[in-house]
């Protein structure tokens, strides 16, 4: 028990000076719009509200990402989603069906996916029958990369992502409960 006590005790420190030198260190002159992400989670439990948030430093997503054994992301992505598969390239085929103040849309199963394409990005929003929703918003970019239209590397993801600006990348909505990763403006 004292062993777990020490391995966790001992990540934890990690992470905090890794947060402190990202910190510490301005990031590179390339990211001009966004500094960091903020993480927000919001759970109800027995009518008492749970609120918890962080923010992680974009020059620590940076270096992180550059350790990272990955060159560049392309391939023909498919998911299963319940009777069908859901593909990058249905993605971006609703997205160019799409109008402003009405999104493309795609259906699988008791699910509706709402596609809308604003210039450099991609809006998904996903809902099911029972109150639950995703909300994504992408580089087209990206989504081309997994529909092997083209390859795209970690770093151009980040940088794609510092170019869509700030505000709300992904929301997840339970009921209740909220899970919000937002862009922090400079």
């Amino acid at each position: 028990m004292k062993e777990t006590r020490a391995v966790v005790l001992g990540l934890f420190v990690l992470v905090l000076v890794a947060i402190a030198y990202a910190s510490w260190h301005r990031p590179p002159r390339e990211w001009k719009h966004i500094k960091g992400y903020r993480v927000e989670i919001e759970k109800s439990d027995g009518g008492t509200k749970r609120h918890v948030s962080f923010s992680v430093p974009i020059g620590l997503i940076a270096r992180i990402t550059s350790l990272a054994p990955i060159a560049d992301l392309g391939t023909d992505f498919k998911n299963g989603f319940d009777s069908g598969d859901l593909t990058a390239r249905d993605i971006l085929d609703a997205a160019s069906a799409s109008a402003p103040g009405k999104p493309g849309l795609i259906t699988r199963g008791g699910n509706k996916i709402e596609v809308t394409a604003d210039g450099t990005t991609i809006d998904i929003v996903i809902k099911d029958d029972w109150g639950k929703s995703v909300q994504v918003r992408v580089p087209r970019a990206l989504v081309e990369s997994l529909s092997d239209k083209k390859r795209i590397s970690p770093k151009d993801i980040l940088k794609k992502l510092d170019e869509m600006g700030p505000g709300d990348i992904v929301v997840v909505r339970d009921h209740d409960n909220e899970v919000t990763i937002t862009a922090e403006a400079r």
